[in-house]
């Protein structure tokens, strides 16, 4: 394409909207209503992922230890397990320290412990925090095979219905966006529609005189891909401030027996405008494109 047929694209597109101010507005009107449901559910699903992300990288594994090792051994032990991949950190927990984090746990009823710190019936332990949870398997069968470990325990159950439940929460959440997309996309072609109904006999003039399907198309898409671009400029602006100000009224808070914390701003924002702004450019260039389709036939 030359330069001087981009411009002239650009020019009546820009022209277009000054003109059909009425139209514009509806049809901008309508690519925010769309941008904000996908928004909306997008936001929710970022959330949620965040915080299954948070609970799998809490996911610890507790390797309990065979009595009375030395501290040359257990020294050995430690460093074997370091070097175990999908191994992040590992903590030495002596069977003093566990009975007293038990007492802690226990609360009120730490008095049912009294009388076991000279008979400590706890084993001495590793705190092993893994990498990515999804290898938690192969890790417990790396750290079964060190010698000395009497058993490893990481509730492999909830694990595996955990790592489950993210998948298919990632799967629906890409398939759900994607139906949101076509939704937004005939919404938009049928409001950008109208514009180009209206402008229907200035089409035929075009096509009459020699114009191509391509050039009579272009300004059109240019028009579309500032209806998209204006609508998601201003569907982030607003839901960013909105999340902005909701992540700090709620950060912290209680819900029963969980705090509730909403994923930073700064770390959604940009994943936000990225979306946003791709899916208002996307639809609006379709969208023109498949309104100006039925009106090339003269």
């Amino acid at each position: 394409m030359k330069i001087r047929t981009a411009k002239f694209f650009v020019k009546e597109g820009f022209g277009s909207l000054r003109k059909n101010k009425t139209m514009s507005a509806a049809s901008i009107s309508s690519v925010i209503a769309a941008l904000l449901v996908i928004a909306i559910f997008f936001i929710i699903v970022m959330n949620v992922d965040y915080a299954a992300s948070k609970l799998e990288s809490q996911i610890e594994m507790m390797v309990y230890l065979q009595d009375n090792l030395s501290e040359t051994i257990v020294s050995s032990m430690s460093k074997e397990l370091e070097t175990i991949s999908g191994v992040k950190d590992v903590q030495f927990i002596p069977k003093a320290q566990a009975l007293m984090d038990l007492n802690e746990k226990w609360g009120d009823n730490a008095y049912l412990l009294e009388g076991l710190e000279g008979e400590n019936p706890l084993p001495d332990s590793f705190k092993v925090t893994l990498t990515d949870p999804s290898k938690a398997n192969t890790v417990a069968l790396a750290i079964s095979s060190i010698s000395n470990i009497e058993r490893v325990v990481y509730g492999k159950e909830e694990l595996e219905k955990l790592l489950q439940a993210t998948y298919i929460l990632r799967v629906s959440s890409l398939v759900i966006i994607t139906i949101l997309v076509f939704i937004s996309v005939f919404i938009i072609s049928n409001t950008i529609k109208l514009t180009v109904y209206a402008r229907r006999k200035e089409i035929s003039i075009m096509k009459y005189v020699g114009g191509t399907d391509w050039f009579v198309r272009g300004p059109f898409i240019v028009e579309g891909m500032l209806l998209g671009l204006f609508g998601s400029f201003i569907t982030s602006l607003a839901v960013g401030i909105g999340y902005y100000y909701s992540s700090n009224l709620i950060k912290n808070q209680m819900i029963g027996l969980l705090s509730v914390t909403l994923m930073p701003f700064g770390e959604l924002i940009s994943s936000l405008v990225l979306l946003l702004g791709t899916v208002g450019l996307l639809i609006g260039i379709v969208g023109s494109f498949l309104s100006v389709r039925k009106f090339m036939k003269v």
